[in-house]
């Protein structure tokens, strides 16, 4: 059975691609900081999905956890062949106010998928097959004032993705990138917004599986998605 971890995965974008994924048969590794939320999910994509499900509660902000994780992925996973790197956090600021929350999403959005990536490189690198996704930003394109910790942290991750695309190609590796706008997700409940304007989860997912059943030589980098409505 294959193999996919998808970070940040009980709800929004995670929850819809390991959907996605359990669905083409994939055994979907999943995880989040709310057991419950797992757990709902778990149940749900096992009765709708031929692929299974291992859930882990985790804080991705927590490096020992990460490195934890990573090494019982590395145990209980004879390959790696799928890892969606989506797991995030917004938290506004501007850099005359930066304060707590630039540590916490430097953590979040860039060293704890750093940290995982970099721990099980090496499968992946012995292997020579897999697809690593990275979900940037659409503030990589298009800086925001009023998101500044939020930006540099995946300013930082952009880097890696690029440096993990450019390192990897050679082995047989694919890195692809999405850049995408507002996510219709549960971040926006209670709040007056379009969403249906916004990039769907659904959508993103299913580009992911036609990304994985295209030809070994063909390896998108980076794709942009944006939402039809220009103001967000």
């Amino acid at each position: 059975m294959k193999n996919a971890i998808v970070t940040g995965s009980s709800k929004g974008l995670g929850r819809s691609v390991a959907q996605a994924l359990a669905a083409e048969g994939y055994r979907v590794w999943m995880s989040s900081r709310n057991a419950d939320d797992l757990a709902k999910a778990k149940q749900e994509i096992e009765a709708s999905c031929p692929g299974s499900v291992e859930t882990q509660v985790m804080d991705f902000g927590d490096m020992n956890m990460v490195q934890a994780y990573a090494e019982k992925i590395l145990v209980e996973c004879e390959t790696i062949d799928v890892l969606v790197n989506n797991v995030g956090i917004y938290i506004p600021d501007q850099l005359t106010d930066v304060g707590n929350a630039f540590q916490q999403q430097m953590g979040v959005n860039f060293y704890g998928p750093y940290t995982l990536t970099q721990q099980l490189l090496g499968r992946f690198t012995e292997q020579k097959h897999g697809h690593i996704f990275n979900v940037c930003s659409v503030v990589n394109r298009n800086p925001r004032v009023e998101a500044a910790s939020y930006t540099i942290s995946k300013f930082a991750f952009w880097g890696y993705h690029q440096l993990l695309h450019k390192t990897l190609l050679p082995l047989g590796v694919k890195v692809t990138g999405f850049f995408p706008g507002s996510i219709n997700t549960a971040s926006w409940d209670g709040m007056e917004a379009p969403k249906d304007d916004f990039v769907q989860p659904e959508d993103m997912a299913e580009m992911i599986v036609t990304i994985l059943n295209m030809k070994r030589g063909t390896v998108p980098s980076e794709i942009d998605l944006a939402s039809i409505n220009p103001d967000y």
